[in-house]
């Protein structure tokens, strides 16, 4: 069996150190200036344009595109293909594709007055393309939107100790928001006091857990109710009051608990349990290993948060670097670290066991295997109960973030695209946004389309780097660095969406026309937007220069 320790230390080398070798090589193609004014600072409104603390900004952008998305993905693909071709994908893909294609979004994005990937599509490609894709985007945000607010409504009330931290946390980060910001305090200090009343509240919650006093299935309603509706009012708040702070606040915690989830790892030297490969499903690593591991190596959801939300922030064009790359960099370790937690569990043996805890939902896998490892640290106030909730309390803060990332989002979207005046309104736009979300999310109508998140999420990945790439030929730039990641996620994504529709149990297979008029439509549009891409590339004067 093989130790997690030599797994750990290789793989976030090699992340890393591909920060600093491959990420600067990609800096140096879109040459960055501290001459050039962003956005942030151009458009200054203070709701969705603000430039911030190169930090803030890092802890925004990590805390949105991780979410739940690094967590699930890899859990899933352990148990499918085993840990080895999950753990290659996740360092592989997050340095040569996932941080190529977050890093240019935002830099494209912000070369653009900060709109979002749709307009940008629409600009380099043609008005079709363009809002074909934000239709698709549209839709997309809307299941993530529903899907969130259901896991977040379902871990808390599985988890009643997360209700005091969570309301804790937001109320905290406005005072930090405002503190920084507004009063000039210093970052670093404030980070600290900020984050010591964090853990405050969370061994709070830890003591005095809080429940509704309602059935399960009425407690989900009204929890679905304030979490839709949190998403939707976030949305329409300053950017500089709460959600910078609240995803900065969400980031440290995360990489503080994941530097020592490493340093226990180290300690306790945990082996391997799960699988390194299973023959069983051998013959479709390819291409469903790539839809299922998602966020934790590539994802088109980054690239909505890139030119979204982070472009509109994004203080110094220099910066870009640390935020963009970094940040998918970071979402990669975070990724390894999720596979070597939860391989630590014994795969199918045992009160506690990796495929046991799966049966529970992946919220408890990934919070077993964090608490395993670090109850077996030592120490006595850190129990596997303790490190358990902990882990709980990590994930729903994400889900949190992405959450109402994605609201705003939405809004940004349906305000960019729609062109009547009355669409123009910010409350308008938020119901939009909000209220499709929660009708799938009380109905539980989204559990019918959610299986095909995944390629629709890649799909969008897939659009965006034709996008750049044809913007990379307009402004004359060569693109043989990005002609084998475009080609490879359109390649697969369709290979995945047809698999999807024809294989034995497929969507044709069971009868499930919802599902195949989805799967059917994304594959015309991956053709059609490939099409238009590569004929516009094509025809430029200064065509693919490989050299």
């Amino acid at each position: 069996m093989v130790n997690s320790v030599l797994i750990a230390v290789i793989g976030i080398l090699f992340l890393i150190g591909n920060y600093f070798l491959y990420g600067k090589y990609i800096e140096k193609k879109i040459k960055p200036s501290y001459r050039k004014k962003t956005p942030a600072v151009l458009n200054k409104d203070k709701i969705d344009f603000y430039p911030a603390n190169k930090y803030f900004l890092f802890g925004h952008h990590f805390a949105s595109i991780a979410g739940a998305g690094p967590i699930i993905g890899p859990i899933l693909a352990v148990s499918y293909f085993g840990w080895l071709f999950t753990v290659l994908w996740i360092i592989l893909g997050t340095v040569f594709i996932g941080a190529v294609h977050d890093y240019l979004s935002l830099m494209l994005s912000v070369r653009n007055k900060a709109k979002g990937i749709s307009k940008i599509t629409e600009d380099s490609l043609n008005e079709k393309s363009g809002k074909i894709f934000a239709v698709m985007i549209w839709i997309t945000l809307t299941m993530i939107i529903a899907v969130f607010s259901v896991s977040a409504a379902d871990s808390i009330i599985a988890q009643p100790k997360l209700v005091i931290p969570i309301i804790a946390i937001s109320i905290i980060a406005i005072i930090l928001g405002v503190s920084v910001y507004k009063y000039k305090t210093n970052v670093l200090i404030s980070s600290l006091i900020a984050l010591i009343f964090a853990f405050i509240f969370m061994y709070i919650g830890y003591l005095f857990p809080l429940s509704l006093p309602f059935s399960e299935p009425v407690s989900r309603i009204i929890w679905i109710t304030i979490l839709i509706s949190y998403g939707g009012i976030a949305s329409l708040i300053p950017i500089w009051i709460f959600l910078q702070p609240r995803d900065y606040l969400s980031a440290i915690q995360l990489i503080l608990f994941l530097f020592i989830g490493f340093l226990a790892i180290l300690i306790v030297r945990p082996i391997i349990n799960s699988p390194a490969i299973i023959l069983d499903n051998f013959e479709i690593i390819w291409p469903i290993l790539f839809i299922t591991v998602a966020c934790g190596a590539v994802s088109g959801f980054h690239s909505l948060v890139a030119s979204g939300t982070t472009s509109k922030q994004l203080a110094d064009e220099r910066h870009g670097r640390f935020v963009g790359y970094g940040g998918m960099i970071a979402e990669g370790v975070l990724a390894l670290l999720i596979v070597l937690f939860v391989s630590s569990l014994p795969w199918n043996s045992g009160d506690l066991n990796f495929l046991g805890s799966l049966k529970d939902g992946w919220i408890i896998t990934f919070g077993n295997g964090f608490g395993n490892v670090l109850s077996g640290i030592g120490i006595p106030f850190l129990t596997f109960s303790l490190a358990s909730l902990i882990g709980a309390f990590l994930v729903n803060q994400f889900i949190l973030t992405s959450l109402d990332t994605s609201t705003r989002l939405s809004r940004l979207i349906i305000s960019e695209n729609l062109k009547n005046k009355f669409f123009k309104k910010k409350i308008v736009c938020m119901l939009i946004a909000i209220i499709p979300a929660y009708i799938l999310a009380i109905t539980n109508t989204y559990t019918k389309i959610w299986r095909i998140f995944g390629s629709s999420n890649q799909l969008i990945a897939a659009i965006a780097l034709i996008t750049i790439s044809a913007y990379f030929v307009e402004h004359k730039k060569k693109i043989k660095f990005l002609i084998i990641p475009t080609l490879f996620m359109i390649i697969t994504t369709i290979a995945a969406l047809f698999y999807s529709l024809f294989n034995s149990s497929g969507y044709i297979a069971e009868g499930n026309w919802l599902l195949t008029s989805f799967a059917g439509a994304l594959v015309i549009l991956a053709l059609i937007v490939s099409w238009e891409g590569f004929k516009i590339i094509r025809a430029k004067k200064y065509p693919m220069n490989f050299k």
